[in-house]
């Protein structure tokens, strides 16, 4: 076992026209094949027969999903965004920096984050009464904030609304940030960018924008072993759950992994193989930290502990309950529960959802403002996105769940809707 590759920084900021996604594993792209859809062929497959049954299994507590998997720190990539940064900082040579970001990829938290800890006024985007009656006191204000000031705008995508008195604000707003001497950094979803360059060219007014560079395996896997470790308490093994493979590989100094190797030496058993898991989640997931981390926790579940306080079947590998090990098993990529589109899914429920990410969150009474729909039929689509587990609705609003965020976009691309580079 060798320790992980530490010299790759989990997060770096590259150019837009260099992101990359990662390719999915050998296996996953012979099962997949050339044309199909992920999910169409992860339902053909035979699952594997595990060296530790379902039944045996339970979900994680809340307390050990925080202690494995707790949410992302977005003050992390903080420093790598300041060094994207750093030459038009230094120089102010470019007044207006972009930065693109994919939903859930965290990087307009990352933009706040990184805005507070220089005291630069981040601005709050004006309500969608303002951009549809087209206001101009919002403006004004904004223009009253001084035109030397730093500024940080992290959601661009909330500063218009694909309607034909929609675009009015944004196309003021604009070309005031580029003549204005003060530094800005505007932060955009990725869908909202691709609308705006065909509508407005918006990629032909700003130097190149910047975004995450994707999550492959390898940073996958230092970042979630890093999230395992936060809390310094207690060391995890994360092992595949039907041919026991480790997913984390674990450190050579890691006082039961030793143990381990020992334990199966005797018995004459076989290494176990690294798992091609996050291979294939950095490769679904696009690289999105975001999208990766709620399928790393929905894959996560343990063995409940016997009634005479031992592990079942290598919980604590080393038997020794001392280390305060936990083997976290790992369900295999293929039998991930994924959401679907509805059956009944036509061109209105595609359309919906594409006005979503276009916006990337709107209420309901929006919809019938940009969309040639009923409250009633609006409604009913949305309700039915919900029970899928595609959509989510929290104060009035309606957005996308990070669960359903690959499955919409691989169907809106293949209608032929205007999709993300990301």
């Amino acid at each position: 076992m060798s320790p992980p590759p530490e010299a790759t920084p989990i997060w770096r900021y590259i150019r837009l026209d260099e992101f990359t996604c990662p390719s999915p594993s050998a296996k996953e792209t012979m099962r997949k094949g050339v044309s199909g859809f992920w999910d169409k062929f992860r339902r053909r497959t035979e699952p594997e027969e595990p060296i530790i049954t379902q039944d045996e299994l339970k979900r994680l507590s809340d307390k050990l999903y925080a202690q494995t998997a707790p949410e992302p720190d977005w003050t992390k990539p903080v420093a790598a965004l300041n060094e994207a940064l750093e030459e038009g900082l230094a120089t102010r040579i470019s007044r207006v920096h972009i930065l693109v970001g994919a939903p859930f990829s965290g990087i307009a938290e990352v933009l706040v984050n990184w805005a507070e800890r220089r005291g630069i006024k981040v601005i709050q985007p004006p309500e969608p009464g303002v951009i549809l009656n087209q206001h101009q006191e919002w403006l004004q204000c904004l223009r009253n904030e001084g035109s030397t000031r730093s500024l940080a705008i992290p959601h661009l995508e909330r500063y218009y609304l694909r309607h034909h008195h929609g675009l009015k604000l944004i196309r003021q707003l604009l070309p005031w940030l580029l003549n204005r001497p003060g530094y800005c950094v505007l932060c955009c979803s990725s869908w909202a960018w691709a609308y705006l360059s065909k509508a407005l060219q918006v990629d032909k007014l700003f130097p190149a924008p910047w975004t995450l560079e994707a999550l492959n395996q390898e940073r996958l896997q230092q970042w979630f072993a890093h999230l395992s470790t936060r809390q310094g308490k207690e060391i995890f093994l994360f092992r595949q759950l039907d041919n026991g493979a480790f997913v984390i590989p674990p450190l050579d100094d890691m006082p039961f992994a030793e143990k381990t190797m020992r334990k199966r030496a005797a018995k004459a058993t076989p290494h176990p193989e690294v798992s091609a898991f996050l291979t294939d989640l950095a490769a679904y997931s696009r690289g999105n930290p975001g999208i990766a981390w709620t399928l790393w926790r929905q894959s996560l579940q343990m063995a409940p502990e016997k009634e005479n306080g031992t592990d079942t079947q290598d919980q604590t590998p080393n038997g020794d309950e001392s280390t305060y090990g936990h083997t976290i098993w790992v369900k295999p990529w293929s039998q991930l529960p994924l959401p679907n589109l509805p059956e009944a899914a036509d061109r209105n429920t595609l359309q919906i959802l594409h006005t979503l990410l276009l916006h990337e969150r709107l209420p309901t009474s929006l919809f019938i403002e940009l969309l040639p729909f009923s409250f009633f039929e609006a409604r009913q689509i949305l309700i039915q996105l919900e029970r899928c587990g595609l959509v989510i609705s929290a104060q009035d609003e309606w957005q996308l769940t990070p669960l359903g965020y690959p499955t919409v976009r691989q169907a809106l691309q293949a209608e032929g809707y205007l999709v993300d580079s990301l």
